[in-house]
């Protein structure tokens, strides 16, 4: 039998967990056109939640538009993936994509490319100016309204990894883009990002162009009942046995994190499916097996911090990250002053590595904390 556990990709249908409040409160969203900021730590699931909303809602004749922002390293990139997935949202075919494109845009010209696999895509060439730009810029942006007017028709754009347009020339693409937004009535924007200081700054701040344009909605870990009954569904179908004990044992370990949930759990039905039960013994081996497949990475990943932010992780790891700046916890762990602390966390933070939940700060690989924990310590 397939091993019915996923992690590394989205994952849709039968290997979603359901999430059913925040799809509910996502829908109810789109339907409004109410514009939302959703944001998490990485590997929580944004992308597979928002892309299994767009799936409902494409039901209710929605038409959705789906764009992540990290095949976009620039705006001219962005214009051009953007002009291509409001197409393809509205035609069925490369022709009709091809003559909506000529009738929509006036620079864009549409072209078809083979890939590997065989399947025709559409691409645009285009000869980039200032003016072009300009151009492309209004035409792309506005476009998503126009086609909602013309068709009578509800339309959603998720932009994944929102926080990406930074490297567009910040504050004036936020700026152009609210003042197409805020005019499309028919129109809902999802935004999406991991990196939850940025997203939270654009639309927090009140000297940003997107201050207060939408709701902000934090995707938080899977209840751990829930999340139990799934994983103890999944091993059951391949008949395997684990006690209530070894279930909360192994979200003791991820502590709740859906996506290293779903890889230790993959591990685990991969080393205990011939004998069809999952002991402490077998949970305990298969998180050294994790570890010492993640090794060269966590030491790669460990020889390119600061002393200091060395001293800090090792805190993390060992004690309680409530109150990092209390004088307790700095002398514990001779972490030097508050200020030098602050340095360090702002720059953990900042790479990702470091996550503030609940005003707690955690490192954000639980694996990465368990190799620090037993290899480093």
């Amino acid at each position: 039998m397939k091993n019915p556990f996923k992690y590394g990709e989205v994952v849709t249908g039968e290997h979603f967990f359901n999430r059913e409040r925040e799809k509910a409160e996502l829908i109810q969203a789109i339907t409004s056109t109410m514009n939302v900021f959703l944001y998490a730590p990485r590997r929580y699931g944004k992308t597979s939640l928002v892309l299994e909303v767009l799936r409902e809602v494409e039901k209710k004749r929605i038409i959705c538009v789906y764009l992540d922002l990290l095949r976009a390293p620039n705006k001219r990139k962005f214009l051009e993936i953007y002009a291509r997935e409001i197409a393809k949202s509205i035609t069925t075919t490369i022709d009709e994509t091809i003559t909506f494109c000529k009738r929509a845009f006036s620079r864009f010209v549409p072209k078809i490319t083979l890939k590997a696999d065989k399947i025709p895509e559409i691409e645009f060439e285009i000869s980039w100016r200032r003016e072009t730009e300009e151009v492309a810029s209004e035409e792309v942006i506005e476009l998503p309204q126009k086609i909602a007017k013309q068709k009578k028709k509800r339309i959603v754009v998720v932009f994944d990894e929102f926080p990406e347009i930074a490297n567009y020339n910040g504050k004036e693409f936020e700026g152009q883009l609210r003042s197409f937004i805020q005019r499309h009535k028919d129109v809902c924007y999802i935004f999406t990002g991991s990196k939850r200081r940025l997203l939270l700054k654009m639309i927090g701040d009140p000297t940003r162009p997107l201050y207060k344009s939408g709701k902000i909605m934090p995707l938080g870990k899977i209840p751990q009942k829930e999340f139990e009954a799934f994983v103890e569904q999944k091993f059951r179908l391949g008949n395997i046995n684990i006690s209530r004990e070894n279930l909360k044992f192994i979200f003791d370990i991820t502590k709740n994190h859906p996506y290293y949930t779903q890889m230790l759990c993959w591990e685990l039905w991969e080393s205990c499916f011939s004998k069809r039960e999952i002991l402490r013994e077998d949970i305990e081996q298969t998180l050294q097996i994790v570890l010492d497949h993640q090794g060269e990475y966590f030491i790669t990943l460990w020889n390119n911090f600061s002393p200091h932010q060395r001293l800090l992780l090792l805190a993390l790891a060992q004690g309680s990250s409530a109150n990092v700046f209390s004088k307790d916890f700095i002398k514990r762990f001779g972490l030097g002053t508050a200020s030098s602390v602050q340095k360090s966390l702002r720059r953990l933070i900042e790479l990702e590595i470091v996550d503030k939940v609940n005003d707690i700060y955690e490192i954000s690989d639980v694996f990465f904390e368990h190799w620090l924990k037993e290899r480093v310590v």
